[in-house]
């Protein structure tokens, strides 16, 4: 870091000793930024790199604010929001966030894409596959796959399909230095020669399902070059169809000079008001071969679901899916998606015991559309619901959607005299 950065280097280590920043981002699908902030009573100021991420104050207890468990926002360091400022999503395309967990940037492409085209996230890690889900679902967004499979099987499964690929790979985290006393601890050169050559195993698989002029972004949470423009420059190199666009951003500053293409990489330090960030903006040359047509998926729903849905939704899925008595909704057709473990499609909506319909989770966290049963809690009640609480609270007969201040929080099931609790026992708060 000292030959890379001469003159800063003592700002560097300066910025190392301070906190970390922290952030949030408004979630576009649910909510705005006038709606929401006042509501928030946090310190908030706006962040550079994203047009609804803000820096928040460091105080605790943030994530667990009714607002944020009814996914109105979400916790995001300000500067890991620059790649998909980056990326550009736009309603209608097709997208792959090919390592996606968390989920920060699969959640922030689906707020840009507003329920329009398909967005595709992949995370080969059971445990952080199962982390993206959670956030998926309580992000709301209606047209969102969830994949937890290899690059490769991916990339096998849909072929040159998508219009921009997201590939913000596993690295050696040295942008988390200041938060995160493991990344550390796990640091040394030989693991950051190792992530290398994993990042250039998984960037070939993003070529493979990127579709003719499209759009691959690269980006990673380290500093060293190794694993940035070397990485990107070696890329370019194996893949003449692949040209460095400039990242038409203002934020951060130029990458290191090891070429004309490099240049056009963007770079965040510490003391560019962020952690650690590189990010790559490549295009893919025009071909005259279309992206593969998948296959739709078609189905019937059954009756009693379809009863429910018409009842309960303001405005219906376009489509439906039924799979093993769970019934899927969403705003994308329905594809095969052969040699990947899918954990997700879509929105699911609930599933069939015998000849009833049970609504899931997913359903009322989805932001497709509003509920034509609802009931407002205040602020105690609603503590109580994410604790998993019965609520005695004199209600019609029948399924609700419990909310707050009109943000809806999950379902619950009325007997007419109290609220039968749906919240889900792994989400609840202690």
């Amino acid at each position: 870091m000292k030959n890379l950065l001469q003159e800063e280097y003592p700002a560097y280590l300066e910025e190392l000793e301070k906190q970390p920043k922290r952030g949030l981002r408004v979630n576009l699908l649910k909510t705005d930024a006038e709606h929401l902030l006042p509501k928030l009573d946090l310190s908030l100021a706006p962040s550079p790199y994203a047009s609804n991420g803000y820096y928040v104050e460091d105080r605790p207890g943030i994530g667990r604010m009714i607002e944020a468990q009814a996914g109105l926002f979400y916790m995001q360091e300000p500067s890991a929001s620059s790649a998909v400022t980056v990326l550009d999503p736009q309603p209608g395309m097709k997208i792959l966030d090919l390592c996606a967990a968390p989920g920060s940037k699969s959640t922030q492409i689906a707020e840009r894409m507003h329920h329009e085209g398909l967005l595709a996230v992949n995370e080969i890690n059971p445990k952080r596959a199962a982390v993206l889900l959670e956030n998926i679902e309580r992000h709301g967004a209606a047209n969102c796959i969830v994949l937890n499979s290899e690059p490769k099987k991916v990339a096998d499964a849909f072929g040159p399909y998508f219009d921009a690929v997201l590939c913000d790979a596993p690295c050696s985290g040295e942008g988390m230095f200041r938060k995160s006393d493991d990344a550390v601890d796990m640091w040394s050169p030989q693991n950051v020669h190792f992530c290398a050559q994993r990042q250039a195993e998984i960037l070939e698989e993003a070529y493979r399902a990127l579709k003719p002029g499209g759009i691959l972004v690269y980006s990673t949470c380290t500093l060293n070059t190794v694993e940035n423009e070397e990485t990107v420059s070696a890329f370019l190199h194996r893949h003449p169809d692949m040209c460095a666009e400039d990242c038409g951003v203002s934020f951060g500053r130029p990458g290191f000079p090891l070429s004309e293409d490099t240049v056009k990489c963007r770079r965040i330090f510490p003391m560019d008001s962020g952690e650690g960030h590189f990010i790559a903006r490549m295009r893919k040359a025009a071909g005259e071969a279309d992206a593969p047509k998948l296959r739709i998926r078609e189905s019937r729903i059954p009756k009693a679901a379809k009863e429910f849905l018409n009842d309960m939704l303001k405005k219906p899925y376009p489509y439906v899916y039924t799979y093993k008595e769970r019934i899927y909704g969403g705003s994308f057709p329905f594809i095969e998606i052969e040699g990947c473990r899918i954990l997700r499609a879509q929105v699911l909506l609930g599933e069939m015991k015998k000849d009833r319909f049970e609504p899931a989770h997913h359903f009322f966290t989805s932001a497709w559309s509003d509920f034509c049963h609802t009931i407002e809690v205040d602020q105690r009640q609603c503590e109580a619901y994410l604790r998993g609480e019965q609520l005695n609270i004199e209600s019609p007969r029948g399924w609700l959607a419990v909310c707050h201040d009109g943000a809806v929080l999950g379902g619950a099931k009325s007997d007419g005299k109290s609220l039968k609790n749906k919240y889900p026992k792994q989400l609840r708060l202690r």
